[in-house]
């Protein structure tokens, strides 16, 4: 196997003899090292010093400044690896790291890795306004295109070379237009964490603010000339992790489902996924989700893009806390993560989906309460607020213990101050205290408000409109309540700076623990 490294330069004298210096130097055996320099008609003596090392590696000297993006581009015409890698001239990526981004990749041609700025445990440097950018831009690619990434606009992207068509020249705007390509056509993104040490404008930075807008210009002019679906990843095998949710004995395969010595037989539906509930609860469950202003909830999750837009948008609350992406630090790549009450959205393809509705991306179909998973099987678990639907928390706390491997981690948040909102149905609120006490076999790791004061009372004012004008009417209440929502949703945002006042966890929407197993 072989890898080509990619280096675009502009003007960079300062750095370029050191980075090449550095590149030279990683070893990456098993893989071959292929290294290709373009010049993207550098003014400030680089060439010069690019003339040294044309006897170890190819240059490529361009005659008009195209941009980085034309630079990556005809770098691409003289690969020869099986696998591309980025790599810029200047030293805010280390390449000793690069290994990291080789140690993923498992052969898949659909695959490539991006190395994440924001997924390092050591809390990332740089200037507010750039990072603010690309968080903005990172929201929106993910919003369009259905993703869960978490940096777009990292240098460090690895790719096999059936990717490279896909690229397209421009300036700094072409590598986000590459990752929005690769995504309607399918191919998988694996991020791993890298550091990463910032420059500004005095020391060489030459990404400007007209650069994020143009960006956002040709993105979305850019999905809505491909206005075609992605397509949908296939997640791991989970079969081998199952078993009955009532005895928790194995299963065997019977007549095209699921066969439990004890239990019976549980169905496999239409969409290959087992139902392993009770069947009337299933039917009970379905008919709830059916009904009332939970009906046209459970119609809009049929289609997550539209919903989850609508969602971010307008929900008056502010999910200041990525609780599936905290996980993430600390588990391995490969491992397995269940998403209790998931929903209609998958948060990655590690996640396997479990819901009592049969939403498109729900894996498994199975009560929150007797989950249908081998004791320890589990590395990880994420519940985003299910716990004030069921009617015993406590029992789904146990739940998730019991599966969890020693030493696997537990993220669960829950709403503290918030309205009665039936989903199908509404039990309990918990405090900080009150959820480490449910979790209590759990190191707790971290803890915290998930979404702030202002969100709170945005939340009790639309409810408080809807029942008001609705006359005592308690169907059309919650109708009423949802369009209030719409209208007070944009003032939320102010809660980034609520959430900053000492003690707003005492008037917060919504709270959170991340934990570890003894």
């Amino acid at each position: 196997m072989k890898l080509s490294i990619i280096i675009p330069c502009y003007n960079e004298k300062e750095t370029i003899q050191e980075i090449l210096s550095r590149v030279f130097s990683i070893n990456i055996s098993p893989w071959e090292k292929e290294i290709i320099i373009v010049d993207d008609a550098s003014t400030d003596g680089t060439q010069n010093i690019l003339k040294g090392f044309e006897s170890k590696v190819k240059i490529i000297y361009q005659n008009i400044n195209g941009g980085k993006g034309t630079a990556i581009k005809r770098g691409l015409e003289e690969i020869s690896g099986d696998y591309i890698l980025i790599q810029d001239a200047d030293l805010e990526y280390n390449p000793q790291e690069i290994s990291i981004l080789l140690n993923v990749i498992d052969n898949q041609k659909n695959n490539v890795v991006y190395g994440s700025r924001n997924l390092h445990h050591v809390h990332r440097k740089g200037f507010y306004s750039q990072r603010l950018g690309v968080w903005f831009i990172t929201k929106l690619i993910n919003n369009l295109y259905s993703k869960k990434l978490t940096d777009v606009w990292t240098c460090y992207k690895m790719f096999p070379q059936s990717a490279k068509e896909h690229f397209v020249s421009g300036g700094f705007e072409a590598e986000l237009l590459f990752t929005t390509a690769l995504a309607r056509q399918g191919y998988s993104f694996i991020e791993v964490p890298i550091t990463h040490t910032p420059r500004d404008a005095k020391h060489g930075k030459k990404i400007r603010y007209r650069d994020g807008f143009k960006a956002i210009q040709l993105i979305l002019a850019d999905k809505l000339i491909n206005l075609k679906k992605p397509k949908t990843h296939i997640i791991k095998d989970y079969t081998h992790l199952i078993c009955c949710p009532f005895c928790k004995g194995n299963f065997s395969l019977k007549n095209n489902n699921y066969f439990c010595s004890k239990h019976g037989s549980f169905l496999i539906d239409k969409s290959n996924r087992p139902i392993l509930i009770e069947q009337e609860l299933y039917k009970k469950n379905v008919t709830l989700h059916e009904s009332g202003i939970n009906w046209l909830k459970s119609f809009l999750k049929q289609f997550p893009k539209i919903y989850y837009s609508i969602w971010h948008i307008f929900c008056p609350v502010m999910m200041l806390v990525n609780g599936p992406r905290m996980i993430l630090k600390y588990v391995k790549r490969g491992s397995a993560i269940i998403d209790i009450g998931s929903g209609p959205e998958r948060l990655g393809k590690e996640f396997i989906n479990v819901d009592v509705f049969p939403f498109p991306e729900v894996d498994i179909v199975s009560d929150a309460t007797k989950l249908p998973f081998k004791d320890n099987s589990i590395d990880a678990a994420v519940s985003e607020s299910l716990l004030e639907h069921v009617p015993d928390a406590s029992l789904v706390a146990k739940e998730m213990v019991r599966v969890i491997k020693s030493g696997g981690y537990i993220y669960v948040s829950a709403p503290f101050i918030h309205p009665y909102h039936a989903s199908p149905d509404d039990f309990n609120r918990w405090t900080i205290s009150g959820l480490k006490h449910m979790f209590s076999d759990l190191e707790i790791i971290k803890s915290g408000v998930r979404s702030g004061p202002w969100s709170a009372l945005l939340m009790f004012m639309a409810y408080w409109l809807g029942v008001i004008f609705s006359f005592g009417s308690k169907r059309i209440a919650p109708f009423l309540a949802h369009i209030f929502m719409l209208i007070l949703g944009p003032f939320k945002y102010l809660d980034y700076f609520f959430i900053k006042i000492p003690g707003s966890e005492a008037v917060a929407t919504h709270l959170y623990i991340l934990g570890r197993k003894k």
